[in-house]
């Protein structure tokens, strides 16, 4: 005969466990005697068929949520203590790090250790109550795992429970759930590692951003990094042509360890990669949990992550499916900037977006500056005082497109992926001047120009405002806005 052992140190045969598991009472109170004084056996545990939900608050403790949820027999109404009818109320604090109640099969521990996927028991804790008349008496849980299941809102909560005082009782409860959106990220703090893999031979920067109190250092005896302290951190895999962090919307990628552009790798297992009975899990983009330097991780499959930079300050924000945090700061090992703040002059209006033989041209202008098109001479007037971005940028279909532009070398003939530098040329036995991209000067609408021959010109766009940057020599100037083509 198979036996187990309890917590308590009380032994009982696997048959009373298939019996409590079959046993099914419905009595006002759902809580049995504890051990048979005759027999010294447990007996079939009370099922508890909880229909009703009285409250079910939640609140945050640190980078967790502790969520109150208080269910009852019918029979029973009011909540938190104040109870009146007849029946039995289960008390359990779940803890989770979403802003709802997730599914998990949660475990008892104190207060002090309860961490994700723990249901809060000992002083305070979780505790069944049997109420009769409006009067209450407590058990508190001791032990036991509880099964939370949901679909759209609608939860399934089960599992067999121990009490203080050895008694059992098994819970059921069908019940809907409504929890709002948490508006506030969680915060990563710190960068515990970040490099470039093009080394490596793979297209993608790799980052570790955690919350205050995770520390990572790395054990050269067992080529792997030792985590510490309590927190969470993301593990992201991020293409990048240059071995760089750029701006974007990085949508996951479909398949795990293949990251394409404008994507980041999802979470994934590969497996023993080499046939050396090692199996590697929790590759890609992965949520850690970091409790006491124990590990556990949550693989990130959809959602995007956006990130921005402004000067040398990073933000980077994922929100889906209940799971949201945030970073803002420096990251200086992948900033193409090395993490030295860049100043850019704000360009806010769009003077004119048109396309011709094979290129896009644009016209950006800061505060102070307007022109109007004067078709006799085929050209703009400018007025007022302030500066000007003219910028050539290659284009196949006459559509603008995302990328980073280098400059060309040589005026006047632009390929792929490049942006037209400043030139002059001579047509029809005229000279003309300052063509392809410059820099100009507007003074009481006079002008002024200074060719730019260098650096990077970066579009990206998130709906229908487009992000055009350039830096060089001559100039760092950005435009953020919608672009419209003239017809």
């Amino acid at each position: 005969m198979v036996t187990i052992r309890t917590k308590k140190g009380n032994t009982m045969k696997l048959k009373y466990m298939f019996l409590a598991a079959a046993s099914v009472l419905a009595l006002g109170s759902c809580v049995r005697d504890a051990i048979s004084p005759l027999t010294g056996k447990y007996p079939a545990p009370e099922v508890c068929e909880m229909t009703k939900v009285l409250s079910q608050p939640s609140e945050k403790v640190g980078n967790v949520r502790m969520f109150t949820l208080e269910l009852a027999t019918e029979g029973v109404t009011g909540s938190e203590g104040n109870w009146q009818g007849t029946g039995s109320v289960l008390c359990v604090k779940f803890i989770g790090d979403k802003y709802f109640l997730h599914d998990a099969a949660y475990t008892a521990a104190p207060a002090g250790t309860a961490k994700k996927g723990n249901y809060i028991v000992g002083q305070d804790g979780s505790a069944m109550y049997t109420v009769t008349n409006g009067q209450a008496k407590s058990i508190g849980l001791d032990y036991g795992s509880i099964t939370v299941v949901s679909d759209n809102g609608d939860y399934t909560i089960s599992g067999t429970l121990w009490l203080a005082d050895e008694s059992i009782v098994q819970v059921k409860a069908n019940v809907a759930l409504t929890y709002e959106a948490d508006p506030e990220p969680v915060m990563l703090t710190k960068v515990l590692q970040a490099q470039s893999n093009l080394n490596n031979g793979t297209n993608t920067v790799t980052m570790q951003l955690a919350t205050d109190g995770v520390s990572m250092t790395y054990d050269p005896a067992t080529w792997q990094n030792v985590y510490g302290g309590t927190g969470n951190y993301l593990a992201v895999d991020i293409y990048s042509e240059d071995g760089y962090l750029h701006p974007g919307t990085y949508k996951p990628s479909a398949t795990g360890g293949t990251v394409n552009a404008g994507e980041y790798g999802i979470g994934w297992d590969p497996g023993d990669l080499w046939g050396i009975g090692m199996v590697f899990t929790n590759w890609g983009t992965c949520w850690w949990t970091i409790t006491d330097g124990a590990t556990s991780a949550e693989k990130i499959l959809e959602g995007d992550i956006l990130v921005e930079k402004n000067g040398s300050t990073y933000t980077i924000t994922y929100n889906h499916n209940g799971l949201f945090f945030r970073y803002n700061g420096k990251i200086e090992a992948i900033d193409p900037d090395g993490g030295q703040a860049v100043a850019y002059t704000e360009l806010k209006t769009l003077i004119s977006a048109s396309a011709n033989q094979g290129l896009v041209t644009l016209n950006l202008a800061t505060d102070g500056v307007s022109a109007e098109y004067d078709p006799a001479t085929y050209s703009w007037i400018y007025s007022g005082t302030g500066n000007y971005l003219a910028a050539d940028i290659y284009s196949a279909d006459g559509k603008l497109h995302e990328g980073t532009y280098q400059a060309c070398t040589e005026g006047g003939k632009v390929g792929e992926g490049q942006f037209g530098i400043g030139y002059d040329t001579e047509m029809w036995g005229m000279q003309f001047f300052n063509w392809g991209t410059c820099w100009w000067t507007v003074t009481d609408g006079a002008t002024s120009a200074e060719k730019i021959l260098d650096g990077t010109l970066k579009v990206t766009s998130e709906g229908d405002n487009y992000t055009i940057t350039i830096e060089s020599s001559a100039i760092n100037a950005r435009y953020t806005g919608p672009v419209t083509f003239a017809q």
